[in-house]
């Protein structure tokens, strides 16, 4: 559940318009900053303050759309090519998800890393219904001994080292709100014992899109095929 208090009313009238209106999404790119911690892996998380258009006062990982800067990442960047592998395209397709990662971990939270560091973790799409939608790869890289991870956009107004198992136990008393894609990214995370596993692991990735359907009872549901 994203606990956004106005999902189910967008997702009522999308269902019952006689024309149904599709934007088209955004590129974007989201990191899955990873470190040890002394009872297992931490994430490094942020919360979007409540005058976000797009998922306000949610719980994310550090990330954005890209811009036209990030598709002049030659494709022969070291590291591209086994990102792209995992992800399922080719070189020249990740170049923009990859730098616009890069850039935007540096931009909020201070911690420079490269496309080398980066390991491939899921690719996601916006559903239909919603107005603003986003193709978004979800990345992880571990962070670097020697630098500090803080904030530094004015578009989060909190962030923080998390253990996965305790933020998902947030999630679930309702204490913090999360889309779907992030939550599956920490349970995923939770069934590492370090973060060294987690970085070394290849899942296997293919593009999600949820469906918007109407359940038996009439009530709006998402229908979520999982790779």
């Amino acid at each position: 559940m994203s606990r956004d208090p106005g999902l189910a009313a967008r997702a009522q009238a999308w269902l019952a318009a006689a024309e149904r209106s599709v934007a088209v999404p955004r590129l974007a790119a989201t990191v899955m900053l990873v470190r040890d911690g002394a009872a297992g892996p931490q994430v490094y998380v942020q919360r979007r303050v409540a005058s976000m258009a797009f998922a306000p006062s949610t719980v994310v990982f550090p990330g954005g759309g890209v811009d036209p800067v990030d598709h002049a990442l030659d494709p022969a960047t070291p590291g591209l090519a086994d990102l792209a592998a995992v992800m399922g395209v080719a070189a020249d397709v990740a170049a923009p998800f990859a730098a616009a990662a890069v850039r935007e971990v540096q931009e909020e939270c201070g911690v420079v890393i490269t496309v080398a560091d980066l390991r491939g973790r899921a690719h996601w799409v916006t559903p239909e219904f919603e107005p603003r939608r986003y193709d978004t790869w979800i990345l992880a890289a571990g962070m670097p001994a020697d630098q500090e991870a803080r904030g530094t956009t004015t578009e989060s107004d909190h962030s923080a080292w998390v253990r996965p198992g305790d933020l998902l136990v947030r999630h679930r008393a309702g204490k913090v709100r999360m889309l779907p894609p992030t939550v599956i990214s920490l349970e995923e995370l939770a069934d590492f014992a370090d973060a060294a596993a987690f970085l070394a692991h290849r899942p296997r990735v293919a593009r999600v899109v949820p469906e918007l359907v109407a359940g038996a009872d009439g009530i709006p549901m998402l229908r979520t095929v999982l790779p």
